[in-house]
């Protein structure tokens, strides 16, 4: 009961950021510049996964371009918004309120999944669940674009900051890392030192 205790208290805080009148600093209102140089270098293919989505705006830069697109994220009021964004812009991309750390098993399998910031909000056991997770709704060959905070992010900026070795850790079975990238997480504050990571399910 503990547990699921201090999950609602997370949700709920999650629910009060979407909920408040200032936009949240990650939310910039178009993709991380460098999850779309990754995509584009190594191509998009559907299904296509934006988890940990916020207010959904991976998963409809993704529909937009022809794709079927499915974002999920862990607030109710987050994913409400993201399905307003995409009525607005009368897309069909699909929305679920949903823990990355278990998730339903009536998804995927997915070729691409984005995580824009959601990995580096987990604590270090938490990471390898997360990929396991992933793992069981990817198709092998699939492919994780992932960005998060670095080293050197600014210190009360929340996350967790990754080091190369936390993402080789945390996807180091079932998963290829092919690249860490030192890059730039934009935000709307200021600019953060970022790492940008493709994995590949083997």
């Amino acid at each position: 009961m503990a547990e699921q205790s201090e999950t609602d208290d997370e949700a709920e805080w999650w629910n009060g950021v979407y909920e408040s009148e200032a936009v949240p600093p990650w939310d910039i209102g178009r993709p991380q510049p460098a999850l779309v140089d990754a995509i584009e270098s190594y191509g998009l293919s559907e299904p296509f996964l934006d988890v940990g989505c916020g207010t959904g705006t991976h998963a409809l830069w993704a529909t937009e371009r022809g794709y079927m697109a499915l974002g999920i994220d862990f607030s109710e009021r987050g994913v409400e918004v993201a399905r307003e964004k995409a009525r607005e812009r009368g897309l069909d991309t699909e929305f679920r309120v949903s823990d990355a750390l278990n998730l339903p098993d009536d998804v995927g399998p997915f070729e691409t999944v984005v995580d824009s910031g959601l990995f580096h909000a987990f604590e270090t056991d938490q990471r390898e669940t997360y990929a396991r997770q992933l793992a069981a709704v990817v198709s092998p060959g699939g492919l994780l674009f992932l960005v998060g905070f670095a080293e050197g992010a600014t210190e009360d900026a929340g996350p967790n900051p990754l080091a190369p070795d936390d993402i080789h850790a945390a996807f180091g079975n079932e998963w290829t890392v092919h690249e860490i990238q030192e890059t730039v997480f934009e935000t709307r504050v200021r600019p953060e030192p970022g790492l940008c990571a493709v994995v590949e399910r083997v």
